[in-house]
């Protein structure tokens, strides 16, 4: 039996990056974002360099200046108590700006991604009067009295594979045509950069 631990969270912020390639001059990308001196981290923290910058892929039109993104791994669980680890994350990123009310509250959002569809916190929300909109393929925005910040779920495994392909290998039962698509697009990338965020995801 093989023992190995999957680590997850390497593959989804190469696949965000390879996600976003197209904007990478214009973002910053800091994996496993420290809080403050203790070891609290978000798991991957996307800053615009520039606020008026419009993102067309679907996950980052969403963006604002400062981006919370908290990946599941493949059988964990993305729960009430996650949304409010994430949005956590944001009141600290928030509160730890240098200057008081440096980063304003509208500048931050909150994404959480996971590989199914979380049926039961999607109801959990409904059911607390939260508006849920199913804006793309995989892709639900929050929005309502209890949203501090503005959030969005994201499905991977319901993503248009067409245009999602990094994200769509953070998976342990890949689709064939995902990991056809995968591979084509990998053969097809020339920076080293980018080879090597594509075989971490791989790994």
């Amino acid at each position: 039996m093989n023992d190995t631990k999957i680590q997850w969270h390497p593959g989804f912020v190469a696949a965000m990056d390879l996600e976003l390639r197209e904007y990478r001059d214009g973002l910053v990308f800091e994996k496993e974002y420290n809080l403050n001196t203790k070891p609290l981290e978000i798991d991957l923290l996307i800053i615009k360099k520039e606020r008026d910058v419009r993102i067309r892929n679907e996950i980052g039109h969403f963006f604002a200046e400062y981006n919370v993104l908290e990946y599941k791994a493949p059988g964990d669980r993305l729960d009430a108590d996650v949304y409010y680890k994430a949005v956590a994350y944001g009141c600290l990123y928030k509160a730890y700006g240098e200057t008081v009310d440096g980063r304003k509250a509208e500048d931050i959002t909150v994404t959480l991604v996971r590989e199914a569809r979380p049926r039961e916190l999607l109801g959990y929300f409904r059911d607390a009067g939260t508006a849920v909109e199913h804006v793309h393929p995989g892709i639900w925005h929050l929005s309502g009295s209890r949203i501090l910040f503005p959030t969005q779920i994201v499905a991977i495994r319901e993503l248009e594979g067409e245009n999602h392909a990094w994200l769509r290998m953070l998976t342990d039962r890949p689709w064939k045509q995902d990991v056809d698509r995968f591979l084509e697009l990998w053969r097809r990338l020339e920076g080293k950069a980018e080879r090597e965020y594509a075989e971490s995801i791989l790994e």
